[in-house]
């Protein structure tokens, strides 16, 4: 209700960060992701799937139309040891894009 009461007419959140942190429970479908998510540390919650519902109920008070939802997904994991070799290897392998990247983006939109 916030962001419709705000005049928001998208919502875009940050469902995995640089660094590798995902605000989604990550660990089920990619092995890699670990214990670094939302899930596992600090709010203990699915925030993506929570704040996904709500803004998908959510409809403009001034427009009467249905709030526009987006995520954000950095490609990099600048400490990730796949990423690092990828980019060591001057991005001609292609192991953290297929073993982590990949899976966690069919995992987000699945």
């Amino acid at each position: 209700d916030l962001f419709a009461q705000s005049g928001a007419q998208y919502v875009v959140l940050t469902a995995k960060h640089h660094e590798g942190f995902c605000n989604w429970d990550s660990k089920e479908a990619v092995p890699l992701s670990w214990n670094w998510n939302s899930v596992d540390v600090g709010p203990r919650r699915d925030i993506v799937a929570e704040l996904s519902k709500a803004v998908k109920s959510a409809k403009s008070p001034t427009t009467g139309q249905p709030l526009h939802w987006g995520l954000y997904h950095s490609l990099k994991e600048w400490f990730n040891p796949l990423y690092v070799q990828d980019t060591a290897n001057d991005y001609k392998t292609r192991t953290f894009v297929e073993e982590k990247t990949m899976p966690e983006l069919y995992d987000l939109v699945n």
